[in-house]
């Protein structure tokens, strides 16, 4: 199986790449696309800082700290060097460990060595793996903060490897704790010792000294060193061959090993021929002192192979010819020259951490944009590098923008590094697949067939609509005090009720940025944004009459489909039992396709129609869409009393008239511009003003009959038929007393228990009062 078939292979529920040079756009274009395919819902990449510093200048890559997490380690003593790539499924998890780094080079273009591990034979690398994770966290020279996702991982690579068989035959040797190099001589040793020394690598030191010291820890007189044909990768400091080696090295071309094709060297391989068998080595460990026995964080596979005999071939060949450049011994992966910041926007707060060089005191910040930068005011840096700064609207900024780069300025010193967005790496960790076509919602850039994708994601289970799940729920309205939201579906819930409990900090930090990636949703359908533009950006004379006519012929289908799922989804969320739960949530879904599809105004009032009797309250984040779309309704339906009806509404969901909007100019304009093009509602909102509802006249004439209050002003019932009683009720307390004030339209006559006839209960809504065998008042608002 090749390694990109593995990663597309499955769901993986985590993914964790190391790697020491990084490119963003490779990971993206090749690697994110196939675990988002794969149906992979979060990816994290822990790389050394001199590869996140050449990641920064890839403008193109936007998708980190948004769609995946990018996490620099720093190590004081090295650099992070090891290659590992570990996918986790349930209890299942693969390991591919190697010398690629997360590049088009690592991943391709050049000569790499790569081993698929799993648990059903490797059972000894697993649990080794989950060492070299557990020590990170512990490791006083390892600078970063991914702590939890290591120990999460051992945890997993341990409970993969248990039960498995395990006969110690293959293991991943890394660089915490005892040097690879001397792990090696006691590999050896247990096969009778070393006897010859066999090594493919694209680096060595200038004078040979980590080659040097590994065959003399393992006994070894000879050393063949492989001379590739088409030469090595290149780095910066570092050599090829160890020109100025003390020791004699043959140079010899292991060709059937690796083959002579045009891919340079980059693999980094060892063979240990031992009198009872062989040892064979491949991962990042370089044959220089820093991969062998220095302070580098490495990890390479040993397998360990009693009585194996078939050792690589080798042929002459002539050493590489020594440049200008070889004459630099300044080993490049030992090289730390590059300020590095990581950092966290959680809501409107933005939590970093210096990772190198070690820096305290204030510096300013400044945040990188595609549209530019903007300052953040000074950080006050501690002792151990973290910091804290306000960040109020730079969330929803992350969603339009793109990619945010941190910048901290201290003197001459300059440190950078991606932003984070928790919001989105919640976002992304919950629903997978789905969460490029909700991102690209957030920022206004999606296309009708994101859309059309959306609303049939939420149809096949409407579960997974972003509603309140403790309180009261979105029907009245309320916030419900500490909200936890969630899209979950009920295989999730199976399959979280599996697992072992998350730790305190995980769920409370989760909580919060899906809080928060809830609101943005929620804030992203409220907006007004207009119609979605036609062609996705396509430049005018990107095609010719014949395509553009058949873009637009498939984007009005993809509209055409939205609609009609929405038409399926309506009902289904204002179900009976459901008490208007979701009634706001789906007002928010209609306005978003108002403003960005632009149905008929004629199927608007008909979703409307369905939605407005069922909310229930005005309170919380979308109450101010719901009395929007209440004035327009209301203002535009051309029947009778509107404005009384309007104010009726209103008051009974716990508006004040007297401080109504104007429709059109906040959220919901979408509905004003469809229902009301061109209306003036400041008359219709004055009108509200000065109106009574039934309920509020029935109150006032209560309280004349009282004495609080005047004896008119009520014009409802004063044109009614039952007027003349009610006038005689003001003056003689015998007679009001009769008269039956109620709170609800009851079914029959409160003194008579006759079934009351559809015309009274009528009568009753529309004027507040009736008459049976007395006088019946209904004085709800």
């Amino acid at each position: 199986m090749k390694p990109l078939d593995l990663i597309r292979a499955a769901p993986w529920e985590q993914a964790l790449f190391t790697t020491y040079a990084l490119s963003l756009a490779f990971f993206e274009a090749v690697l994110l696309d196939a675990l988002m395919r794969g149906g992979s819902k979060q990816a994290l990449i822990m790389t050394d800082p001199e590869g996140l510093r050449a990641a920064l200048s890839e403008h193109g890559a936007t998708r980190a700290g948004r769609e995946y997490e990018l996490e620099p380690v720093g190590c004081t003593t090295g650099c992070f060097h090891p290659k590992i790539s570990a996918l986790v499924a349930g209890r299942d998890a693969h390991l591919l460990v190697g010398s690629g780094n997360l590049s088009f080079g690592g991943w391709g273009g050049n000569l790499e060595c790569i081993d698929h591990l799993h648990p059903s034979f490797a059972a000894g690398a697993f649990n080794d793996a989950a060492d070299l994770f557990e020590l990170m966290t512990m490791d006083a020279t390892i600078v970063f903060d991914a702590q939890e996702a290591c120990l999460r991982l051992a945890e997993t690579l341990r409970r993969a490897a248990t039960g498995a068989p395990a006969d110690g035959r293959i293991r991943l040797a890394h660089s915490l704790g005892t040097p690879i190099g001397a792990q090696l001589k006691e590999f050896a040793d247990e096969l009778g010792g070393a006897k010859r020394l066999r090594a493919a690598s694209p680096y060595y030191d200038l004078d040979g000294r980590g080659i040097d010291r590994l065959a003399r820890e393992l006994g070894c007189d000879e050393i063949l060193l492989h001379a590739h044909r088409a030469g090595a990768v290149r780095g910066v400091g570092a050599v090829e061959w160890p020109f100025d080696a003390s020791r004699v090295v043959t140079p010899v071309r292991f060709d059937e090993t690796f083959p002579a094709d045009h891919r340079l060297l980059h693999a980094k391989c060892f063979e240990i021929q031992c009198r009872r068998g062989a040892i064979r080595v491949a991962g990042s460990a370089n044959a220089t002192q820093a991969g062998l026995f220095g302070g580098n964080v490495e990890a390479s596979v040993v397998r360990i192979l009693p009585g194996f005999k078939r050792y690589w071939t080798a042929s002459p060949a002539e050493p590489p010819v020594r440049s200008d450049a070889d004459e630099e011994v300044e080993a490049f992966e030992t090289d730390s020259r590059v300020g590095i910041v990581r950092a966290t926007l959680e809501g409107d707060r933005l939590l970093g951490r210096v990772i190198t060089p070690r820096i305290s005191g204030s510096a300013e910040t400044v945040l990188e944009t595609a549209a530019g930068e903007r300052k953040l005011g000074p950080a006050a840096i501690n002792g151990d590098g973290r910091f804290e700064i306000a960040a109020p609207g730079i969330e929803v900024v992350s969603f339009k923008e793109g990619r945010l780069v941190l910048r901290l300025l201290q003197g001459e010193r300059i440190l950078e590094g991606i932003v984070a967005v928790a919001a989105a790496a919640e976002l992304t960790r919950r629903v997978g697949a789905m969460a490029p076509k909700l991102m690209a919602m957030l920022a206004g850039s999606e296309t009708p067939a994101d859309v059309a994708a959306i609303l049939s994601w939420f149809h096949d289970d409407p579960a997974r609509l972003p509603r309140d799940i403790r309180g009261r729920g979105n029907g009245d309205g309320s916030d419900g005090g500490d909200v936890q939201m969630s899209f979950v579906t009920l295989a999730e819930l199976e399959e979280t009720a599996a697992r072992e409990p998350a730790s305190p900090s995980q769920t409370g930090g989760g909580n919060a940025a899906w809080k928060g990636a809830v609101a943005l949703l929620k804030a992203a359908l409220r907006s007004r944004r207009g119609p979605i533009t036609s062609g996705g950006g396509s430049e005018e004379g990107d095609e010719d009459p014949a395509q553009r006519e058949q873009r637009a012929l498939e984007e009005e289908q993809q509209n055409t489909k939205s609609l009609g799922v929405f038409d399926e989804l309506l009902p289904i969320m204002l179900e009976a039992e459901r008490e208007g739960r979701d009634a706001l949530m789906a007002l928010a879904l209609a306005h978003f396709l108002a403003d960005r599809i632009r149905p008929s105004p004629a199927k608007l009032r008909e979703w409307l129609g369905q939605i407005m009797p069922q909310i229930r309250s005005f309170d919380g984040s979308d109450g101010p869409l719901a009395i929007e779309a209440a004035l327009v309704s209301f203002a535009s339906d051309d029947r009778p009393d509107a404005a009384t009806r309007a104010r009726q509404y209103l008051v009974q969901r716990g508006a004040d008239p007297a401080a109504l909007p104007r429709p059109g100019d906040q959220e919901g304009a979408a509905f004003a511009e469809l229902l009301a093009p061109g209306m003036m509602f400041d008359h219709f909102v004055a009108e509200i003003r000065v109106a009574r509802t039934p309920g509020e006249q029935v109150a006032a004439y209560l309280a004349a009959a009282r004495g609080e209050g005047p004896r008119s002003g009520y014009p409802l019932l004063e044109r009614s038929p039952h007027w003349s009683r009610l006038a005689r009720g003001l003056d003689d307390p015998v007679r009001f007393a009769r008269f039956e004030i109620i709170q609800q339209i009851p079914r029959s006559c409160p003194r008579c228990r006759i079934a009351l006839p559809v015309a009274a209960s009528e009568e009753l809504r529309d004027t507040g009062v009736t008459c049976c065998c007395s006088v019946i008042l209904h004085g709800e608002l």
